[in-house]
């Protein structure tokens, strides 16, 4: 290197602070992530601006290196330095991080700034002195770093940076002869060919993905197939997976080992008394067969003995194309005698609408409800693969989209049938 250049480097002032200040409280060696505010308030009240020449052999001074990685996708920035590199120690070796000094023109008009956002603007100056970059990144401050095994790291302290990059065109600039984007895993073989800080990142770097990789392998919930527990129900109605309205705000408090509560609705269909001697299944039920009642929140309503009356929940439920729904009566009602489901307690994958319930009560005793009453609840099955055909629009769907109780729409199954009518039943 010609003399001019090595002497213009040697006079060059850059940002230094006295080890006794950074290590006041004993040494470390690698990558420090915590803590880190305290020492680069550290580093601000205590630098100077002296000779680099005067510094270079010095390890009573560390010289502040702000040391940035780039990466892309999942590939890290590669370089080599070149043979003839300002620092011998350094030239033909590896690098995945740029790095330079600080000079006092690269703080001027910090002074209003965070510590941590001073570091990303020096990286920032930095990088792009070094690296010929087209496109946008976002900065992460991943800790400092000491190294005292060789000559160079005892006089160095390193800021280190990681850049995200969205764009994978960048170029070299004077340090470095090449770079190029390689993937992390490839990385490892170029290892004992890197510069020591560069070492110390790529353990650091990997550590940290190897952490990342088994948190996600821990908290990823495995899929489950059959009937759903308590933590998977809650997870499935969380992201809406399983979609039930309204939801109360003390919804998973509802939610017990392998079900989750439904209410009674405000709207219920009761069958009039002596209106029709029978019900002709064919020609379905006429319109005035059953009368209405509708109910506001938490109204008493009482089903005699013997009574029969369809509802619906007060809450609507939608199933996706690979669960089956299933509703359980509530066992303190049933050995009261009231029923809240004869047969219909399957609910097909793709269900949107509100579940209906057939109540009857069989007992000897008049029973009074409550509208908004915990009346039933549902179980969910996951199948081993979804249906190709969903309940909603099939060919036995009669149901699907209602909010309140819908009578019985039977006859409608012998006309898909192609039942022909015949003439009014015998008397028994």
């Amino acid at each position: 290197m010609p003399k001019k250049t090595l002497a213009k480097k040697a006079n060059e002032r850059v940002l230094v602070v006295p080890r006794s200040k950074i290590f006041a409280h004993g040494t470390w060696h690698g990558i420090r992530s915590e803590s880190c505010a305290k020492y680069l308030k550290l580093i601000l009240a205590n630098h100077k601006f002296l000779p680099r020449g005067k510094v270079e052999n010095d390890p009573s001074w560390q010289q502040i290196i702000p040391y940035l990685i780039l990466e892309v996708g999942g590939k890290i920035f590669l370089m080599k330095r070149k043979g003839d590199h300002t620092e011998s120690r350094l030239s033909s070796m590896y690098s995945i991080g740029v790095g330079g000094h600080i000079n006092k023109r690269d703080i001027k008009g910090l002074g209003r700034l965070s510590s941590t956002a001073q570091v990303f603007v020096l990286a920032k100056r930095e990088f792009e002195e070094e690296v010929d970059y087209k496109g946008a990144y976002q900065t992460k401050f991943l800790g400092l770093l000491n190294d005292d095994s060789n000559e160079v790291g005892m006089v160095h302290f390193g800021l280190i940076v990681h850049l995200s990059g969205g764009t994978k065109d960048a170029k070299v600039k004077d340090e470095h002869k090449s770079g190029e984007f390689v993937s992390f895993s490839d990385l490892a073989k170029y290892k004992s060919k890197m510069e020591t800080w560069s070492r110390i990142v790529y353990d650091f770097l990997e550590k940290e993905k190897r952490s990342m990789a088994k948190k996600e392998e821990t908290d990823k919930k495995p899929e489950v197939a059959g009937i759903l527990p308590d933590w998977v129900i809650a997870d499935y109605i969380q992201k809406g997976i399983i979609q039930i309205s309204p939801l109360s705000k003390n919804w998973k408090s509802q939610i017990d080992q392998v079900s989750v509560d439904f209410h009674l609705g405000i709207h219920i269909k009761l069958f009039r008394a002596g209106a029709y001697r029978f019900i002709d299944t064919k020609r379905g039920l006429p319109e005035d067969a059953m009368e209405e009642v509708n109910l506001t929140e938490g109204d008493p309503f009482i089903l005699e003995p013997g009574a029969f009356a369809i509802t619906s929940t007060r809450e609507t439920l939608k199933l996706p194309n690979n669960i089956v729904g299933r509703l359980e009566g509530k066992s303190s009602l049933a050995r009261l005698g009231i029923l809240v489901h004869s047969t219909a307690a399957r609910f097909d994958p793709g269900w949107n609408g509100a579940p209906v319930l057939e109540l009857g009560n069989l007992g000897p005793k008049p029973a009074i409800l409550y509208s908004g009453m915990p009346i039933c609840a549902f179980t969910f099955e996951r199948l081993a693969a979804p249906v190709k055909m969903l309940y909603e629009g099939s060919r036995s769907d009669r149901y699907s989209g209602s909010k309140i109780a819908v009578a019985s729409k039977i006859h409608r199954s012998f006309k898909r049938a192609g039942v022909a009518k015949r003439g009014r039943p015998r008397k028994s």
